[in-house]
């Protein structure tokens, strides 16, 4: 136990001594970042509740420009992957959103676009049901715990709201929680 304590003792040290070394971040120009983490994803049809399936939220991939140092202006690709009768799927968007530092490290975005339930890109073509297309709202926020002058390591969560219409007839509504590590490049 008291190596446990100890070990815990140093990672923490270590944590606060990389803090203590934080570089003032540039922000301005073009940015891109891209995250890995994980995700819950739930279905509904209409009034009907359909399972809720838990994975890995890829991809999230972001690209856009400063307009202040305190605001960018993104295009995000959002998703995660499912299985649906046997083959592998992607509930995906392309939102075009706002991305505001409410301080130095903390930041919350917003933002309203396409959404794409389609086949996973490895998946063969012949065995998955055709794209099906839609609108999509995300919200999302990160807390940068690692910061140097171009680029910057965060912990963010992201909410991910979205309905296609589909082919047969009605629409297909999901919404996807996800928590994962990022890199933002300044």
């Amino acid at each position: 136990m008291k190596k446990q304590i100890f070990i815990i003792l140093i990672g923490l040290i270590t944590t606060l001594n990389i803090q203590a070394q934080t570089e003032k971040p540039n922000r301005k120009g073009f940015t891109a970042g891209a995250s890995l983490g994980v995700g819950v994803l739930h279905f509904t049809d209409g009034m009907s509740e359909k399972t809720t399936r838990g994975g890995i939220s890829l991809p999230n991939l972001k690209m856009g420009w400063f307009v202040s140092p305190r605001t960018a202006i993104y295009v995000n690709t959002v998703g995660q992957i499912y299985e649906s009768d046997g083959v592998d799927r992607s509930f995906e968007g392309i939102i075009p959103s706002i991305q505001y530092w409410a301080t130095n490290k903390w930041w919350v975005s917003a933002g309203y676009g396409a959404s794409l339930d389609m086949r996973a890109l490895y998946e063969s073509e012949a065995d998955s049901k055709k794209s099906e297309w839609g609108k999509g709202v995300l919200l999302s926020t990160g807390y940068e715990v690692l910061q140097r002058q171009k680029w910057a390591l965060d912990i963010q969560s992201r909410l991910y709201m979205a309905r296609v219409t589909q082919k047969e007839g009605g629409n297909l509504d999901a919404t996807n929680f996800s928590l994962g590590v990022g890199i933002s490049l300044f």
